[in-house]
């Protein structure tokens, strides 16, 4: 029954069919160019996060790494400083200049950036193998597999790929919005399932992770909450509700906590059969 299911055309539909279908009918990196800011500030409030995820990295001081769709520099930064070299790649000119500040907040100076879709990079032209190639949050390619076969082509040694196991944990806002549930297009089992139909035979780390966002007052929450969902105007009263019920208090500030299970998928390049 070998390829009874199209794992990689399920992903397209879904991809294509998902709330954040509008990222691949706007201009490259334009949908993140406006909100970089936030969420830079949303990613330096959950650090501990990042430092979870790099501690599952095989990492060496001679090494170069690749991080595709590195954003504002999240796992970036904190790499370069345990290796030799880092690349880091993101569409958004907005996210490359958040990663840009940070990098010189933390006096960081081995990071190469380049403002380019992972789909348009080319393999000896705009950049050369690298040692370890992470992709963390950022597969929103509609091609799939060929975004993965050219990750496992470019690394020496491995790939480590992030995203979430399963639906994303929203307390139902999600739903109440829009009337149905928020798409798992980015469940870990597609890129599994992909993977074992191209002979890359991953291994996998499930693990449960929340997420907190801090905020000033309600409004401020609605506002960037808004923004975040793109949400029209006449569903703001929805969104007020819920978070009004949902934020707790903390150190003097409003706090949204979200849960979510995480998954790493990874594996050896150079080690699987031929597809």
């Amino acid at each position: 029954m070998e390829g009874i299911i199209n794992w990689n055309e399920l992903w397209k539909v879904m991809r294509s069919s998902s709330p954040w279908r509008r990222t691949l009918d706007e201009p490259a990196g334009s949908f993140w160019d406006g909100r970089a800011k936030q969420f830079n500030e949303s990613t330096m409030q959950n650090r501990e996060r990042a430092e979870k995820q790099i501690a599952k990295i095989k990492l060496a001081p001679e090494y170069s790494v690749l991080d595709v769709g590195a954003g504002t520099g999240r796992l970036a930064i904190p790499i370069a400083k345990c290796v030799k070299s880092v690349t880091a790649i993101d569409p958004s000119r907005g996210m490359l200049a958040c990663l840009k500040e940070n990098m010189e907040k933390e006096r960081v100076e081995n990071i190469t950036y380049l403002n380019k879709r992972w789909e348009d990079i080319e393999l000896g032209v705009d950049i050369e193998q690298h040692d370890v190639v992470i992709a963390s949050h950022s597969l929103a390619m509609l091609d799939i597999q060929d975004a993965l076969a050219k990750m496992d082509a470019t690394a020496k040694k491995c790939v480590y790929l992030f995203t979430f196991a399963g639906r994303w944990m929203d307390g139902g806002l999600w739903e109440k919005i829009y009337g149905e549930k928020r798409s798992s297009w980015s469940d870990y089992i597609y890129l599994c399932n992909i993977l074992h139909d191209m002979g890359i035979y991953a291994n996998v780390e499930i693990w449960d992770s929340e997420f907190e966002q801090h905020y000033v007052g309600l409004d401020e929450a609605v506002a960037k909450l808004k923004e975040t969902y793109d949400l029209p105007s006449e569903k703001e009263e929805i969104l007020r509700a819920h978070l009004s019920k949902t934020l707790v208090e903390y150190n003097g500030a409003l706090c949204l906590k979200r849960k979510s299970k995480s998954a790493m998928i990874w594996w050896q390049t150079n080690t699987h059969e031929e597809a």
